[in-house]
């Protein structure tokens, strides 16, 4: 009887031990492309281990500091400097798109766009962006699937932070390490949706949860 409860317990250990989701940092490269400005890329994969086709909501373009929230459908980043992690926002800003503009007339045409569109809102037409927004991020990874993203993020050689009474400086002598997380969501995210919206999601999707760490790469902060 012993030796088949040691059995089962060594079952269960194995079974809810496996990974469902695998995230792994292919490579970090980065390109200084003023003096002023670092350009980094990151290329990830994203691995369902499993032999079903799963379901998750992400926006994997997204990346965001660890410190800010868990309830954001993003990928979350953290950075070390040796084993110790860096907990500070502000670090990295995203790769910023230039505008042109032929006359005042196409600036004031774009910015009356932009006011239209942010601040004209209904409370109503906000609800449904947002639910716009995460059924376009809902993906679907095949048995045993792997999918590839890849995105930018510049810093700007800053190398003091202060949050709150902690300061930190990057030291340019020290080796700096640069990890990603995924929080997988379901009920958290669907909850503005009404319960026959949720069903009809829902339907023949196999969706899962979980926190899901990748490794750790080197990141150049060196001058």
């Amino acid at each position: 009887m012993r030796i088949k409860l040691i059995l089962i317990l060594l079952y269960s250990t194995f079974l809810f031990g496996q990974k469902t989701v695998e995230i792994k940092i292919e490579s970090l490269t980065s390109l200084d492309e003023t003096p002023e400005v670092r350009t980094f890329t990151i290329k990830y994969s994203i691995t369902n281990k499993t032999n079903k086709t799963i379901h998750f909501i992400l926006n994997p373009d997204n990346l965001i500091p660890i410190s800010a929230g868990s309830l954001n459908p993003s990928v979350y980043y953290k950075v070390y400097e040796k084993e110790k992690s860096i907990d500070v926002s502000g670090i990295f800003t995203a790769k910023k798109t230039i505008r042109t503009f032929k006359d005042e007339a196409e600036v004031k045409k774009y910015n009356d766009s932009i006011t239209d569109t942010f601040i004209n809102r209904t409370a109503e037409q906000v609800i449904q962006e947002s639910k716009a927004r995460t059924i376009k991020n809902i993906q679907e990874i095949k048995s045993n699937q792997t999918k590839e993203f890849s995105t930018t993020f510049n810093w700007d050689k800053n190398r003091y932070f202060k949050n709150d009474v902690m300061e930190y400086y990057i030291d340019e002598k020290e080796p700096h390490f640069y990890e990603l997380h995924i929080n997988l969501m379901k009920e958290e995210l669907l909850s503005k949706f009404s319960e026959k919206e949720q069903n009809e999601i829902l339907k023949d999707k196999n969706f899962i949860k979980g926190w899901f760490t990748s490794n750790k790469v080197e990141i150049n902060f060196r001058e």
